[in-house]
């Protein structure tokens, strides 16, 4: 009795498998976003270059090529490395699910990175601005709050997500603790002040639920927690009204990265606070480094 063909992977059905799981991994929809558009011109090149092949069928010397062809087009260094990270992440997830033979992604080469300055804001008047922000529903405080604790840790909107109340601990003195969980555990300080934002809404909250930053529609409160979109929904609307109309949830974390460095913090003290396992890319802020006006 013949064995049956093993059927080839079809390449739709691969990046739909593929952005599913990385929404899984709690990715913010713009990136999902830009993983797709990665993915799909990957697929463009290799129809556009007369190939048949399926994703099985794809060697060294397809991967090769599309690396000059990007080149071809004068994409910027980290524009052509985004979009071969994306590849290289994509293959290695259909190697680990057996979709394909070989782990072509593993060695996959990438140009290096090119450090720009990531855009930021003052952190100060950006606190300011949002210690200004209404308190009178538990919608207000739960906005308020969520984005002064972006701000505060330069924690990512993933994380900030997905805090419970029971991860806040009062400490003696004018800091307070907050524990991070899953990926990226740790413990960092906090002010007393945002403590006690935290601690206003709790009894301002209906229900039991162990989250903070519940899910709201027109209806109210959805008893579950925020979602990444939801936060870069959020950001987006409050733009104009904390002054800074074109922030995104990264400029919270990369504006108090650079307020922590103007103040002295270690590198290694601000990566034990993001919770990253390799240094950050503390040299992109370098030449904006100058001590803060007291």
């Amino acid at each position: 009795m013949k064995k049956a063909k093993k059927k080839s992977v079809d390449f739709p059905y691969a990046i739909k498998s593929f952005l599913g799981y990385l929404e899984g991994t709690q990715k913010a929809l713009h990136t999902i976003k830009n993983y797709r558009l990665d993915l799909l011109a990957f697929q463009s090149f290799l129809s556009e270059a007369g190939s048949k092949k399926s994703l099985e069928e794809i060697d060294a010397s397809d991967l090769e090529s599309y690396q000059n062809h990007l080149r071809s087009l004068g994409l910027k260094t980290n524009t052509r490395r985004r979009k071969l990270m994306t590849l290289r992440k994509f293959l290695s997830y259909l190697a680990g699910r057996k979709k394909i033979p070989v782990d072509l992604g593993r060695k996959l080469p990438t140009p290096h990175k090119m450090e720009r300055i990531p855009v930021t804001v003052s952190a100060k008047v950006l606190l300011l601005a949002i210690e200004k922000l209404p308190q009178e529903t538990e919608l207000d405080m739960r906005n308020r709050a969520l984005l002064w604790t972006l701000l505060e840790t330069g924690c990512l909107i993933s994380e900030v997500a997905k805090i419970r109340f029971e991860d806040w601990h009062s400490l003696k003195g004018e800091t307070a603790m907050l524990e991070f969980h899953g990926k990226n555990t740790r413990s960092i300080g906090v002010s007393a002040d945002l403590y006690q934002t935290i601690q206003a809404l709790k009894q301002k909250r209906k229900g039991e639920s162990p989250w903070i930053f519940l899910g709201f529609n027109k209806f109210g409160s959805l008893g579950a927690a925020i979602s990444p979109r939801g936060i870069e929904m959020l950001v987006k609307a409050y733009g104009s009204q904390l002054g800074f109309p074109e922030i995104v949830p990264r400029t919270f974390r990369h504006s108090i990265v650079l307020s922590w460095l103007q103040n002295g913090f270690t590198e290694a003290a601000i990566q034990q606070r993001l919770g990253l396992k390799s240094a950050y890319a503390f040299r992109a802020f370098a030449s904006s480094v100058k001590p803060e006006a007291q």
